[in-house]
C-alpha cells in the first residue's frame, strides 16, 4: 500500500496507520449497517408488493364487473381494496389513488352519484396529484366531474364536519373511581390512521393519550381509567390522526373538552331511594270495567212460578248471560273499593198455565204465568292487588257483598193430579192440563220454571173443578 513508503517516520507512520484503520473500520461498519437495513427492509418491501398485487387484482375485477354492468359488485370490490390499503399501511400509495379514481368512475357512470364521484376523485388527487382518468372508462360526464374535482382541490370543499367525521354521543355523567367508556364511529371515508382518546383528571393539568381500538361493532372504544375519575369531573376529547401524527379532525379540543360530571356511589343510590316500589303511584284513581259471560250454578228447592220441587238438585250450566259493569276508586296503590252491577238475561223457561184456567184471577186472569226474563243484583267490592302495577300479570283478592236476584232455569216435577177422589167425566183429564215443557228437551214430561228467592212471585195452589152428577 502507499502508506508503506512512509515507514521511516514513526510518528507519520502511526498517524497514517490510525487513519487507515479508522477508514477501514468506518467502511466495515457502514457495510454492516447497509446490510442490516436491506435485511429489515426486504420483508417489508415484499409485504408491500404482495398487498399492492392483491389490491391491483381487486381493481381489475371491479373494472370487469363495471363493464358487465354489475355496478354494486364493482363498488363492493373497490371498497374492499380501500380496506386492504388501510390494513397494509398504503394510505398514501398510488394504488390507493387509482382505487379512488375507479370508484369515482363506478359511482358516476354506474350508480349515477355525481357528488360521491367528485369526492372520490378529489381524494385520489390529494394522494397523487398527477393521477388521471383511464381513457377506456371515461366519458364526457365523468371527465367533467373529474375536472370539477381538480378545480376544487385545495379549497377545503371536501372537509367533513366533526359531527359527521366522528359520530360520538358525548358522555356527560359517570361515577367516581369507575372507568368511563368512550365510543366513537369514524366515517368510512375519513383519511385517518388512528383514533386517540385524550383525557385529563380533575387534579391534572395535562391530557393523557389513550389509543382507541376497533370493536366487533365497528366502533372504536377506549375507557378513561378509574385512576382518573377520583374527583368531581374528568375531561376528554377525541382526535383522528394521520400516520405522521397530525390531526385530521377531532371531537372537542384541549381548550374546549367534553366534561364528565362524576357522582359518588352513595349519591347515586340516594337519588333513587325507591328502586322497586310495590306499586307505582298514579294520578289515575278511577277504575271502570265491563265484564260479561255465563257460569255454573247449584239449584234446589221449588220453582218460582209453579212452586213445584226441582226434579234433580245439583250443579248445571246456566241458560243465561250476564253483564257486570263495575266502577271503582283506588284509595291506595293496592286497595280499591268498587260497586258492581249484575244484569242477567234469563233464557230457557217456558210459560206456566194454571190448572182450571186460573179461575182465581192469578197471573193476569188468563191463567198463563210468564217466567221472568232477567234479574238484577248490586254488589259492593273490596279488591286488594298482590303485585306491582307495572307487572303484566296482576292477581288480586276480592270480597263482595250485596243484594238482588240471581235466577237459574231448572226442570220441576209435575203433580200427578189436582184434588182427590175419582175424576168425573166432566173433569179435565191430565192430558188436557197444559204444563210448560222444557224448551231444551221437548220430549221431557217435567215442566220447566225459573227458580229464585222465596216470595218473588205469586203461587197458585192446584185446584180441581168437580160437578155433582145429575
Amino acid at each position: 500500500m502507499p502508506i508503506s513508503r512512509y515507514c521511516g517516520t514513526v510518528t507519520t507512520r502511526g498517524y497514517r496507520s490510525r487513519r487507515s484503520q479508522g477508514a477501514r473500520l468506518r467502511l466495515v461498519m457502514g457495510s454492516v449497517a447497509l446490510a442490516a437495513t436491506l435485511a429489515v427492509a426486504g420483508p417489508a418491501l415484499a409485504d408491500d408488493a404482495s398487498a399492492v398485487g392483491k389490491i391491483t387484482l381487486l381493481n381489475r375485477k371491479a373494472v370487469d364487473a363495471y363493464q358487465h354492468l354489475e355496478f354494486e359488485t364493482a363498488e363492493r370490490l373497490l371498497n374492499e381494496a380501500l380496506d386492504q390499503t388501510e390494513r397494509a399501511g398504503l394510505t398514501q400509495h398510488p394504488i390507493r389513488a387509482r382505487t379512488f379514481v375507479t370508484l369515482g368512475i363506478v359511482s358516476l357512470g354506474g350508480l349515477k352519484q355525481r357528488e360521491k364521484a367528485v369526492k372520490y376523485f378529489r381524494k385520489a388527487l390529494q394522494i397523487q396529484p398527477e393521477v388521471r382518468l383511464n381513457p377506456g372508462l371515461a366519458n364526457p360526464e365523468i371527465q367533467a366531474a373529474f375536472d370539477d374535482a381538480v378545480a376544487g382541490l385545495g379549497t377545503g370543499g371536501d372537509d367533513m364536519p366533526p359531527e359527521k367525521a366522528l359520530v360520538h354521543e358525548p358522555v356527560r355523567t359517570g361515577q367516581t373511581k369507575q372507568p368511563v367508556m368512550i365510543s366513537v364511529v369514524p366515517d368510512k371515508e375519513l383519511e385517518a390512521s388512528s383514533l386517540v382518546l385524550r383525557y385529563r383528571a380533575a387534579t391534572s393539568s395535562s391530557f393523557m393519550d389513550l389509543p382507541m381500538t376497533k370493536a366487533a361493532t365497528g366502533a372504536f372504544e377506549a375507557a378513561i381509567p378509574a385512576s382518573a375519575t377520583d374527583g368531581e369531573q374528568v375531561a376528554y376529547f377525541i382526535e383522528a390522526r394521520r400516520r405522521n401524527g397530525s390531526v385530521v379532525v377531532g371531537r372537542g379540543t384541549a381548550v374546549d373538552p367534553i366534561v364528565v360530571a362524576l357522582a359518588r356511589p352513595a349519591e347515586a343510590v340516594a337519588a333513587t331511594p325507591h328502586t322497586a316500589p310495590a306499586r307505582a303511584e298514579s294520578d289515575k284513581k278511577i277504575f271502570f270495567a265491563l265484564a260479561g259471560g255465563t257460569g255454573l250454578g247449584y239449584s234446589t228447592g221449588d220453582g218460582e212460578a209453579t212452586r213445584n220441587a226441582v226434579s234433580s238438585a245439583g250443579v248445571g250450566w246456566t241458560h243465561s248471560g250476564q253483564l257486570a259493569p263495575e266502577l271503582g276508586y283506588f284509595f291506595s296503590p293496592q286497595l280499591m273499593f268498587g260497586v258492581q252491577m249484575r244484569l242477567q238475561l234469563v233464557r230457557g223457561a217456558n210459560e206456566y198455565h194454571l190448572p182450571n184456567g186460573g179461575m182465581s184471577g192469578e197471573c193476569g186472569g188468563d191463567g198463563v204465568c210468564s217466567p221472568a226474563s232477567g234479574a238484577i243484583a248490586a254488589l259492593l267490592k273490596l279488591t286488594w292487588f298482590l303485585t306491582d302495577a307495572n307487572s303484566a300479570f296482576q292477581p288480586y283478592l276480592s270480597l263482595s257483598a250485596g243484594a238482588g236476584t240471581i235466577r237459574n232455569v231448572s226442570s220441576v216435577k209435575a203433580p200427578p193430579t189436582c184434588g182427590a177422589g175419582p175424576t168425573p167425566a166432566s173433569t179435565p183429564s191430565p192430558a188436557d192440563r197444559r204444563w210448560s215443557a222444557p224448551a231444551s228437551a221437548s220430549a221431557s214430561s217435567s215442566p220447566t220454571a225459573s227458580v229464585s228467592s222465596p216470595g218473588s212471585a205469586a203461587w197458585s195452589a192446584c185446584r180441581s173443578s168437580r160437578r155433582r152428577p145429575t
